[in-house]
Parts: structure tokens; C-alpha cells; sequence
């Protein structure tokens, strides 16, 4: 039997305010299965994306287990992860993030490249193809609509064929 994908074992997050703690998670838990979709949905600031960012050890939990592929990312040193989430996760940022002095092209080949990959730009330029965005290789991001920008996100966090996908608000430009 394989890892789930992701694991969560009563996750906790409470993040301090002026106001004093403010408790965003608790004890959340969830398995998802490799190959399995999993939409989380709730209303404006109840946790989705923090959720998020704790499944893609972008955000460290203060209580309970984070399982990602079989390994504890809650136990993992910075590099280590890091090395982790490049290795096998893809990430679609609410915000997408991408890099504003560099094309469409070269956001999406950034990682690839950053990951050892010599056919990068290859790889950049058939995603963005998949995405309906082929011609649109040599535009920067202010010259993009947000629905564009949101694909071109989408395609550099699938280019590195990543095993887990976490895509916050991914249609949400779209």
C-alpha cells in the first residue's frame, strides 16, 4: 500500500495579533490518496489558504503532524524542505508570484533550471502552449490579464511534473 499523498494529523495553527492569539486551525485532519482531487472550500478567512500553505510546508504548523509522500515535513529542516517541495510539489500562489522582470517564458523555466532541467525552456514553452499561452512566451507580467498570469502560474507549477499540486484560488482569474 502506498503513502497518502498528503497527511494531516491534528493540525494546529494559532497566530499571535495585537488583539492577542488567534486560533486559525484546530486539530485538522486529512489523508488524501495519490492520484485523488480534493477541493477545500469555506468562506473568506476561515483557514483554506493557510491550510494550504501548511500542506506545502510553506507555513509551519504549531501543533500536529504534516505528512507529505510518506515524509514528516513537520520535522524537516528549511533546506531540507525546500530541496522537498522542489523535488515533488507544484504550488499555484492565490497571488501567483511570478517574477515581474522576467517573461512568461522565463518564470515558468526558472525552477526547471533551478532544478538541473537542460531542456527547461523547452519544457517552459510547451506548457505555456498547453495553457493557451504559446504566443504570449516574450510578455512580461504587467502586460499580462490576471487570467493569464493565473495560467502562466499554473504552468510553472506543473512544468517540473511535480507529484502534488496545491493550487490556492486556482480559477479565481479565470
Amino acid at each position: 500500500m502506498t503513502n497518502p499523498a498528503i497527511e494531516l494529523k491534528d493540525v494546529r495553527l494559532t497566530l499571535s495579533s495585537r488583539a492577542g492569539a488567534v486560533e486559525i486551525l484546530r486539530g485538522a485532519d486529512l489523508s488524501v490518496r495519490q492520484g485523488e482531487t480534493v477541493g477545500v472550500v469555506g468562506p473568506s478567512g476561515s483557514g483554506k489558504s493557510s491550510l494550504l500553505m501548511i500542506m506545502g510546508g510553506l507555513e509551519r504548523a504549531t501543533g500536529g503532524v504534516v505528512k507529505a509522500l510518506g515524509r514528516d515535513l513537520t520535522t524537516m529542516g528549511e533546506d531540507a524542505l525546500a530541496r522537498f517541495r522542489r523535488d515533488h510539489m507544484g504550488v499555484v500562489f492565490q497571488s501567483f508570484h511570478l517574477i515581474p522582470t522576467m517573461t512568461a517564458l522565463e518564470n515558468v523555466a526558472a525552477p526547471l533550471e533551478l532544478a538541473g532541467a537542460r531542456d527547461a525552456f523547452d519544457r517552459a514553452e510547451a506548457e505555456l502552449a498547453a495553457v493557451g499561452l504559446g504566443k504570449r512566451l516574450d510578455h512580461y507580467p504587467a502586460q499580462l490579464s490576471g487570467g493569464e498570469q493565473q495560467r502562466v502560474a499554473l504552468a510553472r507549477a506543473v512544468a517540473p511534473r511535480p507529484q502534488i499540486l496545491l493550487a490556492d484560488e486556482p480559477t479565481g482569474n479565470l
